[in-house]
């Protein structure tokens, strides 16, 4: 028979394990906490704002509107709007039009010259190559101003209100192939 040692340390080492382990879980339960507040509250409840200690979040969203549809489907360019588009290539997933008195977070977002031949031809493409044909959305700040619009075949994404007029506006993921023409 073989004896281990057995004493004071490994004791010690056990507790501080078991400890580690303990704080561990505790730590990975309040970030999923915190990941689910920060992402799927917004979508589940629309524009919200959260307010808890030293974090302030002031989430927006999106409301379908068939004169956005319209407007893009026309087309006609937006006076006092900043447009941008999102995508792979030369076909965007999604584009956006955001008032000038509002600053949209750099991030995937590219910034275009809207033209009405270039509204056009994306709108076009747009609807003959991705699964779902794309629709417009008001974007709504948290107290329901709108903000900017988009026009996509992904009917939500997540818009964070920030300080001085500055608005983060997720980027949609690929949209569905039909294969195109």
């Amino acid at each position: 028979m073989i004896k281990r040692k057995t004493g004071i340390g490994t004791t010690w080492k056990r507790e501080r394990i078991c400890q580690m382990r303990w704080l561990n879980a505790g730590f990975q339960k309040k970030t999923a906490i915190v990941i689910i507040t920060v992402m799927a509250l917004p979508a589940l409840c629309g524009a919200v704002d959260i307010q808890l200690p030293g974090l302030n979040l002031k989430y927006g969203k999106l409301q379908h509107s068939r004169d956005v549809t319209k407007t893009f489907e026309t087309p006609r360019i937006l006076e006092n709007h900043q447009y941008y588009s999102n995508g792979w290539g030369s076909v965007p997933y999604a584009i956006i039009a955001i008032d000038r008195k509002y600053k949209l977070r750099k991030g995937l977002w590219e910034a275009v010259e809207a033209t009405v031949p270039l509204l056009r031809s994306w709108v076009n493409q747009m609807d003959s190559i991705y699964g779902y044909p794309p629709r417009g959305f008001k974007i709504l700040d948290h107290k329901g101003a709108q903000v900017g619009v988009w026009y996509s075949s992904k009917q939500w994404t997540t818009i964070v209100i920030e300080k001085d007029n500055q608005i983060a506006v997720f980027a949609p993921e690929a949209p569905g192939f039909r294969g195109g023409n």
